[in-house]
């Protein structure tokens, strides 16, 4: 059983738990992105997620332990089209919390807010084809595949496939 916790909208005062994610190429095996070299690249990230809520684009979380007080990780739903009834799913944890349960349960939230709250159709996510527990996660909160995308981002000199995954409202 993990243990428990709990989340918030992300705010003004998430920078470190942004960098924190995002300065290590640990967290980021499975994102193309280059690892962040300091602090204002975060503040900058922050920023355009801050402003996508505002715009009301998108919507983000901090998740924290209960037990510590610790911001572990950060998700939600982006991309939002409500004319099209869709949005992309997203989620980051520390690596340090991976394997605990916690990205299950996250993705539940996020997935029931959706389609409960936002009243979408469909959610779908990227995830690298080799992130299989992320894979597995999504899986198990009901997304299917929908199949590979070649070369679909390029990121740290290369280029990365990403997995098509997508739950929809029936």
């Amino acid at each position: 059983m993990p243990t428990k916790f709990d989340y918030r909208l992300l705010n003004e005062n998430d920078t470190s738990l942004i960098f924190n994610f995002n300065s290590s190429i640990d967290n980021l095996a499975f994102v193309p992105r280059s690892p962040f070299k300091n602090i204002s690249e975060a503040e900058l990230l922050l920023s355009k997620f801050l402003k996508s809520m505002d715009d009301k684009t998108a919507i983000w979380w901090a998740f924290y332990s209960l037990r510590s007080g610790k911001p572990f990780g950060y998700g939600g739903l982006f991309e939002i089209d409500l004319e099209n009834k869709r949005a992309e799913i997203g989620y980051g944890l520390l690596k340090e919390f991976w394997g605990r349960g916690f990205a299950s349960s996250i993705v539940e939230i996020i997935t029931l807010y959706g389609f409960e709250e936002l009243k979408l159709h469909r959610i779908y996510g990227l995830v690298h084809p080799d992130n299989k527990a992320s894979l597995r996660v999504l899986e198990k909160n009901g997304y299917s595949s929908e199949g590979t995308m070649h070369d679909y981002f390029f990121a740290r000199g290369k280029f990365f496939d990403m997995c098509m995954v997508a739950k929809i409202m029936r």
